[in-house]
């Protein structure tokens, strides 16, 4: 593929990171463009975009550094000299924008369920990004595969699964699903609570639902799998999409274990005593 851009001496640009730029740049536009719509302060939901995109950055490259150890050496310069030794850890990144962007919605005191709602198709966009310049890196390798689809990556034996590309057609679909299932979630029966209302935080849960099935089920066809944090995001996902819907689930206290016993053994009484007498030829219902 096409790995560095452009090398001026120390200097290279390489295509991951500016595609994501690229990525983080139109994500911006479509935040400002759908929190404008949703009445958010159009300045500082800039800043807020911005302020993630820059802690995303430090904590996706303090994973880089700690699931790598040995490879950066304890090299100070190679943690900070990011154009000669890239690297960020998607998990860091994921975990640092999304947490950062929930801490300044409260700092803003706006609704921060609404407000991450709002934010969710620029991570989408962010994500494609991602996973294109991935591609265009080599990075983020698909298994070694006969099938036609095999790509060919330089330096790299054996023709690959394109799951790179694969991830941002998954995205782009999950994408339009959300965009659809925005203007539709607030009718669903069994989202609504008990006085008919819809909470927002459905889009958040289905957003991380989307990213770990569709990186869980990739994982499959990766060279590299992490599937725990892959599963702990659908997990995750599921816990909140109960939390904030009308679903209500009710533990019986041991009282209440007894009351229902006591109940079911009544009513055996019962039918054996109706039994009995059924027997003896005069039934008393």
């Amino acid at each position: 593929m096409w790995p560095t851009l452009v090398a001026i001496g120390p200097l290279a640009f390489h295509s991951f990171g500016v595609v994501l730029g690229l990525g983080v740049f139109w994500g911006g536009f479509v935040l400002w463009q759908k929190g404008r719509e949703e009445g958010f302060e159009e300045v500082a939901l800039m800043d807020g975009w911005l302020v993630a995109g820059i802690v995303g950055l430090i904590t996706g490259r303090i994973g880089e550094v700690l699931l790598n150890w040995g490879e950066f050496s304890g090299s100070i310069y190679r943690m900070l000299f990011f154009t000669k030794f890239p690297g960020l850890a998607y998990e860091g990144v994921l975990l640092g924008a999304v947490i950062t962007l929930a801490v300044f919605g409260l700092k803003q005191k706006w609704n921060v369920w609404r407000f991450l709602e709002t934010a969710v198709p620029a991570l989408l966009v962010v994500e494609m990004a991602g996973w294109l310049g991935a591609f265009l890196a080599g990075s983020n390798l698909g298994k070694v595969t006969e099938f036609a689809w095999g790509i060919n990556f330089p330096g790299v034996e054996g023709a690959r699964f394109p799951v790179q590309l694969a991830a941002v057609l998954l995205l782009y679909i999950w994408y339009r699903l959300m965009a659809h299932w925005e203007k539709e979630y607030r009718s669903f029966g069994w989202y609504q609570t008990d006085k008919g209302e819809a909470r927002p935080g459905f889009m958040v849960a289905a957003y991380l639902a989307g990213l770990g099935g569709i990186r869980l089920g990739l994982g499959f066809l990766a060279v590299e799998r992490h599937w725990q944090f892959d599963l702990g995001l659908l997990i995750f996902s599921g816990l909140l999409l109960i939390w904030r819907s009308g679903i209500t689930i009710h533990v019986k206290t041991q009282t209440e274990k007894l009351k229902v016993a006591a109940d079911q053994g009544v009513k055996r009484d019962r039918k054996r005593e109706r039994q009995f007498r059924k027997k003896q030829g005069f039934d008393f219902k």
